[in-house]
């Protein structure tokens, strides 16, 4: 069942200042002043949400982002890393476009290679991101999910840091839906993925990355599809 994501109130379960009634020129006039770079923001058709992260958000975002990087590495996937670099695409109005800036990005395969040597990412030519790392740890991304949705990124995982649950995403036409397995990385659940997670917080940082290196070249296969 795809997960309804298209509320038009991008505020709704956010925490940070919301500005409303912001054209896009303005949006981007925003963003690109070096003066704000250390703020997070959201665009949707007018709405601009300003957040300035904590510690253990960007904490479990990064080490999200290890597990993605050790696991292709293992397998021998392509992978590259956006980090928090902004995905916008202007609409067909002076207050409709999108703007999202994923709390860790990465682009596989083909895709890793079609972006080598670039200095940014252009949507109008270049692909989205092939997965988008989302942290909720005072705010409620589910909202952002339509974003991510119209920006086009084919898969979103979604950690929360209170209830330690996350939540991996398919983009369906104008939707997500759940997955057990991720898109890009098939042989992760987020049980594993969690698993991982919960041996970070009981050994030291230099052990646990070694633990992911080892961890990651045991993962099963995924079970083979039936209707192959």
């Amino acid at each position: 069942m795809a997960t309804d994501v298209r509320s038009p109130d991008l505020a709704e379960e956010h925490q940070g200042t919301v500005l409303r009634g912001i054209t896009w020129k303005e949006y981007l006039r925003l963003r690109d002043n070096p003066e704000n770079y250390h703020v997070r923001m959201s665009y949707l058709d007018g709405t601009l949400i300003l957040m300035s992260p904590l510690y253990a958000h960007d904490n479990s975002g990064w080490r999200l982002a290890m597990i993605v990087d050790r696991v292709s590495e293992a397998l021998d996937i392509p992978c590259r890393g956006t980090g928090t670099t902004t995905l916008r695409r202007q609409g067909p109005g002076p207050r409709k476009g999108t703007g999202k800036e994923p709390d860790y990005g990465f682009y596989f395969g083909e895709n890793d290679d079609r972006m080598r040597n670039k200095d940014d990412i252009n949507l109008d030519v270049d692909p989205p991101p092939d997965l988008a790392i989302e942290v909720d740890h005072k705010a409620d991304s589910l909202k952002a999910l339509k974003l991510y949705a119209r920006i086009g990124v084919p898969e979103i995982w979604r950690y929360r840091t209170g209830k330690k649950t996350l939540w991996f995403g398919r983009l369906a036409g104008d939707a997500y839906e759940t997955v057990d397995r991720s898109v890009n990385l098939p042989r992760l659940t987020p049980s594993l993925v969690l698993r991982a997670l919960a041996e970070s917080e009981r050994i030291s940082e230099l052990e646990w990355k070694r633990w992911l290196r080892v961890w990651a070249l045991e993962i099963p296969e995924p079970p083979a599809d039936p209707a192959r």
